[in-house]
């Protein structure tokens, strides 16, 4: 939870710009009560920033549309800073325009959705910057105050102004007093910050240095000392003691005093704003040395040490929130790792540089793979964990002299640089074959599981590379490049990387254009449904038939599941797309029904459809209007059940409880428990076809996983379906591993096939 900030006595005031109304109101049942929300820009006070917000946030509509009044509200409030805190939909990716905004017109970019820890860590973070930028300008203007004080003070000037810390200070004022004035002993203390009954001595010394150990430092213990001390400490007035040894109960240390020639002594107090209380003690040989000339000289010394005191310790403050600014404004606040304002500023200081064009590097683009399926099912705080331990995985991939910089959401790049140009560095192919080693090199570093409250994940990365100075001398051109890469790498399956070629700008061209056209097909119910027959292996009769999409394309042309689906998963349209899959295959069945075609249906399942919103009475709602779930099988992927287990068992004995059939698809290529599947509610394995192809060689280990698979079914009572049949000879080793009763499907009986010719052959089956 975020501390509440006062500025001036008066509530936080942030100003809330966001079009969408759902976001807006999130942001104040999150932020409401701790900060005064506002929607607008006024500041009160013509030409002044005084009443205007410590913080805006915007999205990119209200940005563009309130762009150049952020620009002067942050122009009246320099030398403060505004801070500006962009929203940005994820989904609609980090665009060129947007980036560009980053420092000048904005501090920060959120992209959304977000966990409501990362979104408060970064309002705090920048609301921290406003009020640091603050109290720097009020520790200058101080600072200011107490240098020209120190002008005016001659006594100890030398020394308190040269002096670099305050350590430096104490110690060689100690020195001074005593070389100069030929004092036997002088020391500074300050009382100890966890009792201020004990005083801890910082700096000594003069002749009677050794004199300092017997100095009895817990005054409680000794009532004469600490009448002296505590009152010049406490009472800020000075204290002249005529007679040292006198004010020591023990006898010998009174001795020792004498011993160390210490007559008299003057008790200076050194109160520093905001600091302990403490005293600075000089010792005289002789008895009743202080004299009011002395003591006014002494009091002036006091003083200046006071002053430079201070002096240091707002020094060393705004060095301490200089650095902290600089690491809110430039680190990553989840995995400590620099953003992506610390890349553009690292980039433009290497690109910049005269000697820049004999140097030459990578920019390393990573997106995870799988994360988001981690996220949405597990939540924002195991996602959370998952991304330090990313950020963590990446640096011990990369060399000491790399950049790891997390980009936001679940991207990360690396800066790969090296420089000056020699030898291999100076062959364009040899920094691509390095850089993509070392994108292969992440790769595989993040491939190992990772461990999360005691829960196994495994994820991959889709990798981009661009090169500079090749592919461009901007820092935002080659993240844009490397971008394009990445998402290259990403569609042709990712766990891979790719190397920019001006063709992936057409190509990123393309991707949009059919995301456009697959949003449209959508709404205009463009797509179609394919069926191919599962047959009994040992009759060849149709038992069942599975659901395929289709989509026809205006040149006559039809696109496979394989070249839209992946797409439709990552834009977040997979599960009205799989609703309508589900829903047109069921009113088909249940025409085929009416008919008096008695088959079932399987319709494939993809996780984000089961989680993490992914209910029962969904799918119940979708089918029994239609047929009884009885007849319909609905299909899972094996990979699917690793994601949140326990939840993935729950929602699929809920929906056998319901009458569907479940059947795991693929069987045999995930990482999934074969214990698990006693366990599981489901009623039917498919062998993957990359086994039922290992058929046709009777010795090899696919061709024995199939027997094994099949006896193990069998034993839990479950139906067996082969995929991908596609020879007489696969259909004979299946029939006689099976015992003449297990379904099989591929091209070897039918491809998919429309609606239409499905029922002619259902005609003729049952014609005979």
């Amino acid at each position: 939870m975020i501390t509440p900030v006062t500025m001036n006595q008066r509530l936080t005031s942030i100003a809330v710009l966001l079009t969408n109304p759902a976001n807006a109101q999130l942001l104040k049942r999150i932020l409401g009560g701790q900060y005064a929300l506002r929607h607008d820009l006024a500041d009160g006070v013509e030409g002044s920033a005084s009443a205007g917000p410590d913080l805006i946030v915007v999205d990119v509509v209200s940005l563009r549309r309130h762009r150049e009044r952020i620009r002067e509200l942050r122009r009246l409030a320099d030398p403060l800073v505004l801070p500006v805190l962009l929203v940005n939909d994820r989904r609609l990716g980090t665009h060129a325009p947007i980036a560009s905004e980053l420092g000048n017109t904005v501090d920060d970019i959120l992209r959304i959705p977000t966990s409501q820890e990362e979104l408060k860590a970064r309002i705090g973070n920048l609301l921290r910057l406003g009020t640091l930028s603050r109290e720097q300008e009020e520790a200058r203007r101080q600072l200011e105050g107490l240098v020209s004080a120190l002008h005016t003070l001659n006594a100890c000037d030398n020394v308190v102004v040269r002096a670099k810390n305050e350590e430096d200070l104490i110690k060689t004022l100690c020195r001074t007093i005593v070389d100069e004035e030929d004092y036997n002993l002088a020391w500074i203390g300050f009382a100890d910050e966890d009792s201020d009954k004990r005083i801890q001595i910082r700096a000594s010394a003069g002749p009677a240095n050794a004199f300092v150990a017997d100095l009895n430092r817990d005054w409680e213990q000794d009532p004469q000392v600490s009448t002296v001390l505590e009152g010049a400490m406490h009472s800020g007035r000075t204290h002249i003691i005529d007679d040292v040894p006198a004010t020591f109960a023990s006898a010998d240390i009174r001795d020792r005093a004498r011993s160390h020639r210490l007559g008299s002594a003057i008790i200076l107090p050194l109160n520093i704003e905001n600091g302990p209380p403490g005293c600075l003690a000089i010792y005289a040989s002789g008895p009743e040395h202080f004299g009011t000339k002395q003591r006014e000289l002494l009091e002036r010394l006091a003083d200046n040490l006071v002053f430079g005191l201070s002096a240091l310790r707002s020094h060393f403050e705004r060095v301490q929130q200089a650095a902290e600014i600089h690491y809110l404004a430039y680190t990553d606040a989840l995995t400590g790792l620099p953003n992506r304002r610390h890349l553009l500023h690292y980039l433009e200081g290497l690109l910049s540089r005269p000697e820049s064009g004999e140097e030459a590097g990578a920019i390393i683009f990573i997106d995870l793979d799988g994360f988001k399926l981690i996220n949405d099912a597990l939540g924002h705080d195991v996602g959370d964990q998952v991304l330090k331990q990313i950020g963590q995985r990446l640096q011990g991939a990369v060399r000491d002299s790399d950049l790891v910089v997390r980009q936001g959401g679940d991207e990360f790049l690396v800066v790969m640089f090296d420089a000056p140009r020699h030898s291999a560095s100076l062959d364009p192919e040899a920094l691509v074959e390095a850089s993509v080693d070392m994108a292969n090199r992440i790769i595989a570093h993040l491939k190992e599981p990772l461990m999360v409250d005691g829960h196994s994940h495994r994820l991959s990365a889709s990798v981009g590379i661009s090169l500079f100075p090749r592919h461009g001398r901007e820092p935002a051109l080659l993240i844009e490049n490397a971008d394009k890469a990445m998402y290259e790498a990403k569609a042709r399956g990712g766990s891979c990387s790719r190397v920019f070629s001006e063709e992936m700008s057409a190509s990123r061209q393309q991707r949009f254009s059919l995301e456009a056209r697959l949003r449209q097909a959508l709404e205009r119910d463009e797509f179609e449904l394919y069926y191919q027959p599962v047959f009994d292996l040992d009759t060849c009769r149709i038992m069942a038939v599975e659901a395929l999409i289709r989509w026809p394309q205006e040149d006559g042309s039809m696109l496979m599941p394989g070249s839209f689906m992946p797409l439709a998963e990552e834009i977040g349209l997979i599960k009205p797309l799989g609703d309508w899959v589900l829903e047109t295959a069921v009113r088909q069945l249940r025409a085929w029904h009416d008919q008096g075609f008695t088959l079932a249906m399987s319709v494939n399942i993809s996780v984000n459809q089961l989680h993490p919103h992914g209910d029962v009475e969904h799918f119940a709602a979708l089918v029994r209007p239609h047929i009884d779930p009885r007849w319909v099988h609905l299909e899972v992927t094996e990979s699917t059940l690793m994601v949140d287990p326990s939840a993935i068992e729950t929602l699929l004995a809920g929906l056998h409880e319901e009458g569907f059939q479940i059947a795991i698809d693929d069987f045999g290529t995930g990482f999934s428990s074969l214990s698990r599947l006693q366990h599981l509610s489901i009623q039917t394995l498919k062998i993957d076809r990359s086994f039922v192809s290992e058929l046709d060689y009777p010795n090899s280990k696919g061709a024995a996983l199939v027997g094994i698979i099949h006896k193990m079914a069998s034993n839990l009572g479950l139906q067996i379906v082969a995929e991908g049949i596609e020879t007489e000879q696969q259909r004979q080793r299946l029939l006689a591993i099976s015992g003449g009763k297990g379904w099989g499907q591929g091209f070897w009986f039918s491809p998919a096939i429309s609606a239409e010719e499905l029922e002619r052959w259902l005609q003729r089956q049952r014609d005979g």
